[in-house]
């Protein structure tokens, strides 16, 4: 048996898709799985036995669809094709593949590609709406619903006298725009407060977030021994080995908030635009959620999803959603979360 995937692009929805692939790897454990996506995405799946990965770059192309075509052809026809994605082309991608059963929402008009077209329901964490695509074809399944990414066959040396400390985790990134993003010298307080408290730290970030991470280390002193830059230094495999050695992680909404979930790392988790519902850590009783609306000063705007704040940078609401959002919110939830690190 062959099973097509199309799994999401951004790093945070491959996560969670787990939840919906994991159900797929244990029904079907003699099948062979093709996953496509974007690099970042394939990546997170290296690691798994019986898996195909294709990267689809079909976007940076001059004809799109032919390229899309040409990658369909190189997956033999499957039994059962999904895609996590919404969008027009994907569907038309499981068409390409010739795959018996096509399954994807009921989107963008293209059901007449499909076999199986649900409808998205609204109002349900994202985790929930993969597992319901797979609920088409498999109506029950005896998995609890959580995250379920594999632990990658990878080990990762830390300083010698980092051995038996407790280490923090910083990651001041989010791929999906700077609304997402909390103020570097916010960040700053805070590791001054771990440090304080006799924590490593772990600055991660894609190379693209250099700059974040520097600014971030400007308003600190050097610290070479007790603080580790890795912006722009792991793979998505080597992030996970990283992450799996933190006690604790302290992030915007973004990819390695959901892998710490997944592998059930404490995590304090900063929100300001995003939607708590649909994109917080799933079913991670370590993890934690800090923004205006859990401190029950939600905003009229919040939430409005967008990459960067919509409204003026001379208004005094601008960004506020994480502006006012203090660091003295934070500290003081950390100080109830490490006493029991």
């Amino acid at each position: 048996m062959n099973i097509l995937i199309r799994i999401p692009n951004w790093l945070g929805d491959a996560v969670m898709a787990t939840f919906a692939v994991e159900i797929l790897y244990q029904t079907y454990p003699e099948a062979h799985f093709y996953l496509v996506g974007s690099e970042v995405s394939c990546e997170l799946f290296s690691h798994y036995p019986n898996t195909t990965l294709l990267v689809d770059n079909s976007k940076k192309q001059r004809f799109r669809i032919f390229h899309l075509y040409t990658l369909a052809k190189k997956i033999p026809p499957c039994d059962i094709a999904l895609t996590f994605q919404n969008n027009f082309l994907s569907a038309l991608f499981l068409f390409f593949n010739k795959a018996k059963e096509r399954i994807g929402y009921n989107k963008e008009i293209r059901s007449f590609l499909l076999t199986k077209a649900p409808k998205k329901q609204a109002n349900l964490h994202e985790v929930l709406h993969f597992s319901s695509l797979i609920k088409t074809l498999i109506p029950n399944t005896n998995l609890s619903p959580k995250l379920y990414l594999r632990k990658p066959p990878l080990d990762i040396t830390l300083p010698k006298h980092w051995q038996n400390q407790k280490i923090a985790g910083i990651n001041a990134g989010a791929a999906f725009g700077s609304a997402k993003r909390w103020k570097e010298e916010y960040f700053a307080e805070v590791i001054a407060f771990l440090l304080d408290k006799n924590f490593k730290i772990i600055l991660f970030g894609v190379t693209s977030e250099n700059a974040i991470n520097e600014k971030i280390l400007s308003f600190l002193p050097p610290n070479p021994t007790n603080i580790l830059n890795l912006s722009g230094q792991t793979t998505i495999q080597s992030l996970m080995a990283y992450i799996q050695k933190l006690h604790l992680l302290i992030t915007n909404d973004s990819g390695p908030m959901h892998i710490a979930a997944a592998f059930e790392i404490p995590t304090l988790a900063i929100f300001g635009p995003t939607n708590e519902q649909e994109s917080a850590p799933f079913n991670a009783k370590n993890a934690h959620i800090i923004s205006l609306k859990t401190l029950h000063q939600a905003l009229y705007c919040q939430p409005c999803k967008k990459r960067i704040c919509p409204l003026s940078k001379d208004s005094k609401g601008f960004h506020a959603c994480m502006i006012d959002l203090k660091p003295t919110f934070i500290i003081k939830k950390l100080q109830s979360l490490i006493s029991n690190i």
